[in-house]
């Protein structure tokens, strides 16, 4: 990654760079953008409203300015200037994705750009092709955090985090969309740490609520079987100790049972035995000690 020093003086430039600061606001996803700016043209008129209606969420005010750019036709012996203009393609195809609206357009588009790294990762988005290695992971990871985030794997992070840290010439290029993309993905990936896939989320959820159930039926029989053998213990009582039976004949043989069942049903359905039943068994089966202090096993039962 590039040294600090020139990242913050990078950042105090685009400060001073309406378009760039406008951009940058949008990566963050943290403020509404005006749709018009002193010595703005009508490109970059666009381009600030296209990120403020994806910023709200605005469908309709997205295809309205969406509609004043689709209109144009250029062709790739004549391109008009807007079709290089990274910063204004990249905001009209994550609407585009966003609001789920027709591609053809913007396919066309992205065709006659200049054939380079970046025209090659905004093919590959529009064909839903995230992980090519061809791609400027940066810019896709951008793209996902407007767009898809449960597409983010621990290992596309992973790569995305590599290619940036290793790019020690990322102010050389001179694109600033690159540079503002890798800065911006550099911190969320430094942010999030580790991102687990959506679906193994699921998975471990899903697992561990069969596993609590499951634990609470064994503490249920391992309770029934304790209580089995005490009443087992009870009955063959007369054959080992007949002092035992005196001493039980005094108090009412019959009653000592009975209060034997009252003890057992009482911890089956006293809570607070009950869970720490539970979080015993589950402990010898390995259940992280952090996850049982936080555990409200009754919320399960």
């Amino acid at each position: 990654m590039v040294p600090l020093e020139e990242r913050i003086g990078y950042l105090a430039r685009v400060s001073e760079n309406a378009k760039l600061s406008a951009f940058n606001d949008f990566l963050s996803g943290k403020v509404y953008i005006t749709a018009s700016g002193q010595n703005s043209n009508e490109s970059e008129e666009i381009f600030y409203g296209l990120i403020d209606a994806i910023l709200s969420n605005n469908k309709l005010n997205f295809e309205s300015y969406y509609n004043k750019k689709n209109k144009s036709k250029p062709s790739k012996g004549s391109p008009a200037p807007f079709v290089n203009d990274d910063f204004l393609i990249f905001s009209l195809i994550s609407g585009i994705v966003k609001f789920n609206l027709d591609k053809t357009w913007i396919k066309d588009i992205v065709s006659i750009r200049n054939r380079n790294s970046i025209t090659i990762t905004f093919e590959n988005i529009l064909n839903e092709n995230y992980y090519s290695t061809s791609n400027l992971p940066e810019i896709v990871f951008m793209f996902l955090s407007i767009n898809g985030q449960s597409l983010m794997t621990n290992d596309f992070v992973g790569f995305t985090y590599t290619r940036i840290t290793g790019n020690v010439k990322l102010f050389e290029n001179r694109s600033d969309f690159q540079i503002l993309c890798s800065l911006k993905a550099y911190d969320m990936i430094f942010l999030l740490k580790d991102v687990p896939d959506k679906k193994e989320v699921d998975l471990l959820k899903k697992f561990n609520a069969n596993f609590i159930n499951r634990i609470k039926y064994i503490s249920w029989i391992v309770q029934a079987m304790l209580f089995g053998l005490l009443v087992y213990a009870i009955l063959k009582l007369p054959n080992y100790s007949p002092e035992a039976i005196k001493f039980i004949d005094k108090y009412n043989y019959a009653f000592t049972i009975f209060g034997a069942l009252g003890l057992s049903f009482l911890g089956n359905v006293i809570p607070v035995i009950r869970n720490t039943s539970q979080k015993i068994i589950m402990q010898l089966f390995g259940y992280p000690k952090e996850l049982l202090n936080d555990l409200k096993i009754g919320n399960n039962s």
